[in-house]
Formats: structure tokens, C-alpha cells, sequence
């Protein structure tokens, strides 16, 4: 009976922790939000099942050294995790050596997690995704090294992907999404929404904005408030705003205005206007870093 309750309650623990990996990127710890951004991460299935490995990896690796259940629980060990695995189902081909090097990068990332979290923690910073940002390059920068590693041609021939997922009624779906009659910075606002999980998809991004208007109203008109304060920006100094499309750069802006405006402060007239009068800096540093 001990042994049964002890399962269970760590059955609860790990499905826990990996439903809240995937709310927490937006700082939510919704329950059925989180599950619809499980199944979204699945629009591309290798994609998902490389985040899905990812954090349940860490997750096990968490519990092995003894790391608090809170922060297990809540998924603030691997939600970094997930960031940094998603995309490594698009960038390679599937294959034994890219499951194994998923599972070595959510350990990494992982370890980077905790020493960073340790460190900030004492002069009462966030981590937000340093983790993730670290453990995503050192793995890029090494897997170039990596030849029994294929590269993977998603992105270039879309439209057999993705009729290999789900046949012509996949493809319509999205095509018809693609084609909506919407003005550009609403197009790129979705794409940016999308690219948080790494899928440049209109679907992607109408559907993760569906979920944040459900767990958040305030959440959702941040994340509007961020992305066109920064896409004004870009119209205002002459920046090019397909950049936002191409190099995945416009969901920067929509997950600052929700950690500045709803999260990291009260929710209120002052903290939407923080968000207003950041984000041309936001826009500044991360033009400079790319």
C-alpha cells in the first residue's frame, strides 16, 4: 500500500512537471493550457516527441538528485529544457544518435539551470531562459562536429511534410490558414506566437494566442502590446520587419511584455507602460545580439 501511494504520488509529480515545462515559458502554470501546448509542440511530431523526451528526461534526472519537488512540480527545472530540445527535431534527422544527443542536452541544460538558478537566486534575479540560450548553442556549435548526425530538410519541402503528418486534409488545413486575409503585422504576430515553439506556422500562433487569452485576458493583451510596441519601433528607425518572420526574433518581445507587465510586477496602468517604454530597448539589445 506504502509502495502504491509512493507510485502514485510520483506518477503525479512527473506528469505534473511535464504539463507546467510547457506552460511555465509563459510563466503559467495553468493545467489545461499547458496540456494544449503539449499538443500543439505535436503540429510537428518529430519536434514533439524531441521536447517531450527532453523534459521527461530532465525530469527523471531531476528527481535522481534529490532536487525540490516545488520546483519540479512546477516545471522551473525544465521548462529551459524543453526550449532547447524542441528544436532539435527539426534541425536532424530522427535517429538513435539524436535521441541520445536530446537526452544529453536536457541534462545540460539542466545542470546550467541549476548553477544559474543558484547564483541569481541570491541577488533576487530570474534565470528566464540564460539555460536555454547557453545550452541550445554549445550544442549546435558541437553537433557540427557530429557526422553520424544528419541535417534535416524541414522548412524546404513544407508541403511533403506535411502530407506525410496527416495527408491532403493537413495540407489544406494549413494552407488555409496561411492564405487568411490578414494585415502583415498580424501575420508576423502569429508567426511570432508560433516560433516560441519553434514552428513557423500560422496555426501554431493562432492557436497558442487561443490558449493565452483562455488562462489570461491581461497575458493576451500584453503579449499584443509588446509585439506591435516593438514592431512600431521597427517601422519608426527603418529596421526590416520581415526579420521578425525569418530569424524568429518577434516572440522576444511578446514574452518580455508579458513578464514585465504580468508577471514580474502587478498587473496595473504603470506596468503597461513599463512594457511600452522597455521594449524599443528590448528591441535595441536583441537587434545587437543577433
Amino acid at each position: 500500500m506504502i509502495i502504491s501511494n509512493k507510485y502514485k504520488e510520483e506518477t503525479v509529480l512527473f506528469l505534473n512537471g511535464v504539463r507546467n515545462s510547457y506552460s511555465q515559458v509563459f510563466f503559467s502554470d495553468n493545467p489545461v493550457f499547458g496540456i494544449l501546448l503539449v499538443l500543439i509542440s505535436f503540429l510537428v511530431p518529430v519536434s514533439g516527441i524531441a521536447g517531450l523526451v527532453g523534459v521527461s528526461s530532465a525530469l527523471v534526472i531531476a528527481r535522481f538528485l534529490n532536487l525540490d519537488k516545488q520546483g519540479i512540480s512546477k516545471g522551473i527545472y525544465t521548462y529551459n529544457v524543453l526550449l532547447a530540445t524542441l528544436p532539435l527535431g527539426m534541425f536532424f534527422e530522427p535517429g538513435g544518435v539524436l535521441w541520445l544527443v536530446i537526452v544529453l542536452t536536457s541534462l545540460l541544460v539542466l545542470m546550467v539551470t541549476v548553477a544559474t538558478r543558484g547564483v541569481l537566486l541570491k541577488y533576487g534575479l530570474p534565470f528566464l531562459s540564460i539555460p536555454f540560450l547557453i545550452g541550445l548553442w554549445l550544442v549546435i556549435l558541437a553537433t557540427r562536429q557530429f557526422s553520424s548526425l544528419e541535417s534535416s530538410d524541414y522548412g524546404i519541402y513544407t508541403i511533403n511534410q506535411l502530407y506525410h503528418i496527416g495527408g491532403f486534409g493537413w495540407v489544406n488545413l494549413h494552407n488555409w490558414f496561411d492564405l487568411l486575409p490578414l494585415f502583415p503585422a498580424w501575420r508576423t504576430y502569429f508567426l511570432s506566437m508560433g516560433a516560441i515553439f519553434f514552428q513557423y506556422s500560422i496555426l501554431a500562433g493562432v492557436l497558442i494566442a487561443i490558449g493565452i487569452f483562455i488562462y489570461s485576458r491581461i497575458a493576451f493583451i500584453l503579449s499584443l502590446v509588446g509585439f506591435f510596441s516593438a514592431y512600431f519601433f521597427y517601422k519608426l528607425i527603418g529596421l526590416e520587419i520581415s526579420s521578425l518572420d525569418y530569424l524568429y526574433i518577434g516572440f522576444n518581445y511578446i514574452l518580455t511584455a508579458i513578464a514585465i507587465g504580468g508577471f514580474y510586477l502587478v498587473p496595473s496602468l504603470k506596468s503597461f507602460l513599463w512594457t511600452i517604454v522597455l521594449m524599443p530597448l528590448v528591441v535595441i539589445i536583441t537587434v545587437a545580439a543577433g
